[in-house]
């Protein structure tokens, strides 16, 4: 594995890696859509956090179906890096199969968390708000922005978001066109 690609995949193991243990595991992803909910002043029981909650596990049940060679219902930092190791170079970038369902099931029901107003759509701070949650720095979460934004209006929607991830690649929205 090169350099570079085992320093993304270790970025993304340490971000999920909630507890800090050096495994992941079912645990770490509720953790993780609970630390986020809790970011945006929500709770697990609300319907927005349980679709967050319920996506990031259908994540976790697909990512142990891929990642865990012995089947022990962890994944440790090797385990994840020979799987991250194996995917396409496009796959690679975001750290899971770009586009997946279960991604796209977890982006989905961020975004729909990160509108706080209920009202489909987020503008510019909205958006670079969602990205600081997750260590992308303002100018790259801008950067995104202004591609998913492609009419200028300074609103974006799902769809919007879709739309520029098939054109644009997945990793651009989601850590800014420029990244390492």
């Amino acid at each position: 594995m090169s350099v570079k690609k085992s320093a993304v995949a270790d970025e993304i193991f340490d971000r999920l890696d909630t507890n800090g243990d050096g495994i992941l595991t079912s645990e770490d992803y509720r953790a993780s859509a609970e630390q986020f909910l809790q970011s945006y002043g929500m709770g697990p029981s609300s319907p927005k956090g349980r679709a967050l909650i319920e996506s990031n596990q259908a994540l976790w049940e697909r990512q142990a179906e891929l990642v865990d060679r012995d089947g022990d219902g962890r994944i440790d930092r090797e385990e994840y890096r020979e799987w991250f190791d194996s995917l396409p170079a496009s796959a690679a970038a975001s750290g899971v199969p770009s586009g997946s369902p279960e991604v796209m099931a977890v982006l989905h029901a961020q975004f729909s968390v990160a509108d706080r107003d209920g009202d489909g759509v987020m503008d510019l701070h909205d958006f670079t708000l969602w990205r600081d949650l997750k260590g992308v720095p303002e100018p790259n979460a801008a950067a995104a922005f202004a591609l998913i934004d492609s009419d200028g209006d300074g609103a974006i929607d799902w769809r919007d978001f879709t739309g520029a991830a098939a054109a644009n690649g997945l990793e651009a929205l989601l850590y800014g066109p420029q990244r390492g």
